[in-house]
């Protein structure tokens, strides 16, 4: 469902190939979801069965083959409103760590501290890298990735809180 929004959500923006979509989500999200190519084009290839998605057209560019650019369709923006009300009502936990985190009290005294140390690190730096996307996206015209970043960088900044509560 994930990526079905994503893509869907990007096709919104325009129209795109497939690996212009996976260029996007890089840009926009590395670091903070793991997309693998392959599951793009399953996407797209079932939003296509679907009616949610055509293919419009292809560009060809020099030696490079062939590439399909893909269009949302009326029934696709339905449907990509009807998995954001289904994400937004049933999702609870946004990244894969909260999950992990509720078993932190399973480790002995010396891998928790040593994990919760590694861990604000990481979240330091992630926030640090963040901060230089959200600086970058600032001096576009158009910010299409302000609301992510900002998104990303307040969820680090809430976990790195309760992180040093730990301590």
């Amino acid at each position: 469902m994930r990526l079905e929004i994503l893509i869907l959500g990007l096709l919104l923006e325009g129209n795109l190939y497939g690996y212009e979509i996976k260029k996007i989500l890089v840009e926009r999200l590395s670091g903070y979801a793991d997309i693998k190519f392959g599951s793009i084009y399953y996407a797209l290839q079932k939003g296509i069965d679907n009616g949610w998605v055509k293919c419009v057209g292809t560009e060809r560019k020099e030696q490079s083959p062939e590439r399909y650019v893909y269009q949302i369709q009326p029934e696709g923006k339905k449907y990509y409103k009807k998995l954001l009300k289904r994400y937004f009502d049933k999702t609870k936990i946004h990244f894969d760590v909260d999950i992990i985190l509720m078993f932190l009290n399973s480790l002995d005294p010396e891998s928790k501290e040593a994990f919760i140390s590694d861990r604000k690190e990481l979240l330091k730096n992630q926030i640090a890298e963040i901060k230089g996307k959200i600086d970058a996206e600032a001096k576009k015209k158009e910010k299409k990735n302000a609301q992510i970043y900002t998104y990303i960088e307040n969820h680090l900044k809430a976990e790195l809180n309760w992180i040093r509560s730990l301590e």
